[in-house]
């Protein structure tokens, strides 16, 4: 009997060695069959080899192979080998089990593993939004200005001054509004000789306006206050003054100016032009504008501007309630500057200044009888000046002269010191001069006019980043032109700024007013206290 044991990995010669070799027999020429029908098919054409390639009309190849491949990929990377590496017997006419040698199909044109990577790709997956790339609309020509969303533009922040306020931002412009309320103590709220104290509330709003244009430019600054005294109402008053400059840049070397202006202020009691007790202090507007053209000649500019105010005074009250009329004050003045300047060197430009004004009364005479309309010329020489961007201003001075239609009235005439200058002495530090010589109307009798010199200085030092102190100086002089009266005094005050944020601050100030004059009953002082909060949104 034979043995029918077997070895690991080798078949023993029994009975099950020979069924293995049948059955290895018999897949072998099913394997030779496949390949002749593969060749048949390539012969025919594309058409019919995939036909035949269906799993369809290929029963032997239906259903699923191992690894859950797909029979046609099962096929391609089954089919017989190149030239050379094909697995027939050498031996022409027979096989090694004596089958008839098959000539290997061809191989098709596309790699093998097409199938493979088109099997893996192409698989159902689930719609999500985000695999689908976003496709942008060529643009034909240029957008519509019209429809197109405005572009935001981002407030410009300075990094010298963390605490500075940011601005509200309107298109082109940038508006810096302020709110101050403050409480104290006012020692002489009347101005007058006769003190009589009181609590004082003084409400302040404040606008600031910047340009940010590529050409052309708008600035200006506004105040208005009110200033309110519980224990003494008839000194409640207005207060305020501003101007909105507008340049416009029509060409390289020509340019428009426009300002507008305007003050609000109001008469103390016991001064010289009202003399008498009143009930309320009346108000004092003054209002105007001016419009001029700069034209550049290399470096010669000539400027030619027109001016036009108005000046109107409330009727006051007495204290017995009858009415003190002063609209016979109320006038216009018209005006004509030309002003010649050659630039020597940059930052440093001489000039020549000439105004000629005209003033012209409401009522052709006053309640005494006298015909105040005046005729004046005002010539000034001097130069503007900038050093370093440390040291800028300007200084002039002249002469004015000015006539008045009633003989009886005594022409005025006199030297004229004008200028202004900053100097930013470190960079903590800064000083203001300013200086300025005019003509004022008034009524009181024998008097033409009034010839008041005004002189200002202010230091502002930064204590802290946030933490701001001021020093202020005012000395005014003023000359009753036909008669003895004369006024002098001064102002001056500390004042202390403490800044939380950018929006929200604390002010606390101190001034005191003394004025000296020749009038019975015109001279006083005061002293006046506030502390309040101030907010820039």
């Amino acid at each position: 009997m034979a043995d029918e044991r077997r070895t690991p990995g080798r078949a023993g010669p029994g009975l099950p060695a020979r069924a293995r070799a049948a059955a290895l027999s018999a897949t072998l020429g099913a394997a030779a069959t496949l390949g002749v029908a593969s060749a048949l098919l390539a012969a025919a054409g594309p058409a019919a080899a995939q036909g035949a390639a269906s799993p369809a009309t290929d029963p032997a190849l239906a259903g699923p192979l191992p690894g859950g491949q797909d029979p046609a990929t099962f096929a391609l990377r089954t089919g017989p080998a190149p030239q050379g590496l094909s697995r027939t017997p050498a031996r022409p006419g027979a096989s090694r089990f004596g089958a008839r040698p098959r000539t290997p199909p061809q191989r098709r044109s596309r790699p093998p593993t097409t199938a493979i990577t088109r099997q893996a790709t192409q698989q159902g997956v689930a719609d999500d939004l985000r695999l689908r790339p976003t496709v942008q609309v060529p643009v034909s020509g240029l957008p519509d200005l019209a429809t197109a969303a405005p572009l935001l533009r981002r407030r410009t922040i300075d990094p010298l001054d963390p605490y500075g306020p940011l601005g509200i931002r309107l298109g082109g412009l940038t508006l810096f509004p302020a709110l101050q309320q403050s409480v104290g103590y006012d020692s002489n709220p009347d101005r007058s000789i006769y003190r009589r104290g009181s609590m004082a509330l003084l409400t302040q709003g404040e606008l600031r306006v910047a340009s940010d244009w590529s050409s052309h430019e708008l600035t200006g600054a506004m105040r208005f206050g009110y200033f309110l005294y519980p224990d003494n109402r008839n000194a409640n008053r207005p207060d305020g003054d501003g101007a909105m400059r507008l340049r416009l840049d029509v060409a390289r070397d020509t340019k428009v100016d426009v300002e507008g202006r305007y003050a609000i202020s109001t008469q103390r009691a016991g001064s010289p032009d009202l003399a008498v007790q009143v009930r309320d202090r009346p108000l004092v507007a003054t209002y105007g504008g001016t419009v001029g053209v700069t034209q550049n000649f290399n470096r010669l500019q000539v400027t030619v501007a027109g001016l036009v105010d108005r000046q109107t005074y409330e009727n006051a009250q007495l204290t017995d309630g009858t009415l003190l009329r002063q609209d016979d004050r109320n006038a216009n003045q018209y005006g004509l500057r030309l002003r010649t300047g050659y630039e020597i060197r940059p930052g440093f430009t001489p000039f020549v200044d000439t105004l000629v004004d005209t003033r012209i009364h409401d009522f052709a005479v006053d309640q005494f009888g006298l015909r105040r309309d005046s005729d004046g010329v005002t010539v000034r020489a001097g130069s503007s000046f900038e050093v370093s961007r440390l040291l800028t201003g300007e200084v002039s001075g002249g002469y004015l002269s000015r006539h008045y239609a009633d003989s009886r009235l005594r022409d005025v005439s006199g030297p004229v010191i004008d200028g202004t200058m900053t100097w930013a002495a470190t960079a903590l530090t800064s000083l203001r001069l300013g200086a300025s010589t005019g003509v004022i109307e008034t009524i009181v009798p024998g008097a033409s006019g009034i010839l008041t010199r005004t002189a200002v200085a202010e230091i502002t030092h930064d204590l802290r980043r946030n933490l701001r102190l001021t020093l202020t100086g005012t000395l005014i002089n003023n000359d009753y032109q036909g008669t003895s009266i004369r006024e002098q005094g001064y102002s001056a005050g500390v004042k202390l700024d403490y800044r939380l944020n950018r929006w929200l601050g604390i002010r606390a100030s101190y001034a005191r007013e003394l004025l000296k004059s020749t009038a019975v009953g015109s001279s006083y002082h005061s002293d006046t206290y506030l502390v309040g909060v101030r907010v820039n949104p």
